[in-house]
């Protein structure tokens, strides 16, 4: 069970990376193709913008889940960084509109951290006893 809510959560990340390559593709499609052409993409960037909260939520829930489960969230572990650097990047997706000086650059930080995650995520598949 706690192998199977981790693959769970790996395919839960990479959906919610794509979110970026898809609004890219979008932009490209309706640039050049125009709005009839670009739709399709575009309907599936709207139903990835909306999912994504709802996503990131189901990733730290099934984190905890899977960390507890599995080993301990109180031991430093490949898993435990990633979980917690998923936890930083909703807090800055939270808490980063709402603060002046960060509101333009929050977006910048949220997907810096998200190249971050998958990076651990590797870690965590191929080398989870590296730490």
């Amino acid at each position: 069970m706690v192998v199977m809510i981790g693959w769970i959560n790996i395919a839960f990340i990479v959906l919610m990376g794509s979110i970026y390559p898809v609004k890219q593709m979008y932009l490209k499609k309706l640039k050049k193709d125009g709005k009839e052409k670009a739709e399709p993409l575009g309907k599936i960037y709207r139903f990835s913008r909306k999912a994504h909260p709802a996503l990131g939520l189901a990733v730290l829930a099934l984190g905890f889940y899977h960390g507890f489960q599995a080993f301990s969230l109180t031991v430093w572990h490949t898993g435990t960084l990633l979980l917690y650097t998923l936890l930083l990047m909703a807090i800055v997706a939270l808490v980063g509109p709402r603060i002046k000086p960060f509101k333009k650059h929050w977006r910048l930080v949220h997907r810096s951290l998200g190249g971050v995650v998958y990076v651990l995520a590797l870690l965590h598949i191929f080398w989870r006893n590296l730490l």
